[in-house]
């Protein structure tokens, strides 16, 4: 038996081991890291079409042009008790079923104007939904809303944010 074969043979063998797992990547895991949610690249791109359906892109950019989706995330990942995240996350996974039995597709099947009236079919019908596909819908609408109108381009070139009161205030004037 030659040594130095075997210790080669093992020094490759263990580069090998440890370089492999970066080489195999997933292409539907999520595009920020998260601390406690679980959710995955589809769940993702669900986001982001109910933002860019919410928002569209026309001549200014829309939610999913300006992350409003990964600020979404962030929130419900941040800022929601495990309890309230897994009733979340429960809305999402039961969001496609309920765009089925609303329109008969799902909502990445449908087509921009489906998916205006699917969302429009769901806030008129919020009755009939089960809770937690409304607690997902809402939430998510409301950070999405947030997320746009908290967004750089929003507060720089559509409503530009003063920091200090506007150039007619005067703080020392004799009453």
């Amino acid at each position: 038996m030659n040594r130095r074969l075997v210790l080669k043979q093992l020094a490759v063998a263990t580069a090998a081991a440890w370089i492999l797992p970066s080489c195999v990547s997933d292409p539907k895991k999520v595009s920020i890291a998260l601390n406690r949610l679980n959710i995955n690249g589809d769940d993702e791109e669900l986001l982001a079409a109910i933002a860019d359906t919410l928002i569209p892109k026309t001549d200014t950019p829309g939610a999913k042009d300006v992350s409003a989706h990964l600020f979404a995330i962030v929130m419900v990942d941040d800022c929601m008790t495990k309890a309230d995240q897994d009733k979340y996350v429960k809305g999402l996974k039961a969001f496609d079923n309920t765009c089925k039995t609303v329109a008969g597709k799902t909502f990445g099947q449908a087509s921009a104007e489906e998916r205006t009236g699917i969302l429009e079919k769901i806030e008129t019908a919020k009755d009939t939904l089960p809770e937690d596909v409304k607690t997902f819908y809402g939430t998510t609408r409301h950070y999405v809303i947030e997320g746009y109108t908290a967004s750089q381009y929003f507060m720089t070139d559509v409503k530009p944010y003063q920091l200090i009161p506007g150039p007619n205030f005067k703080g020392c004037v004799p009453v």
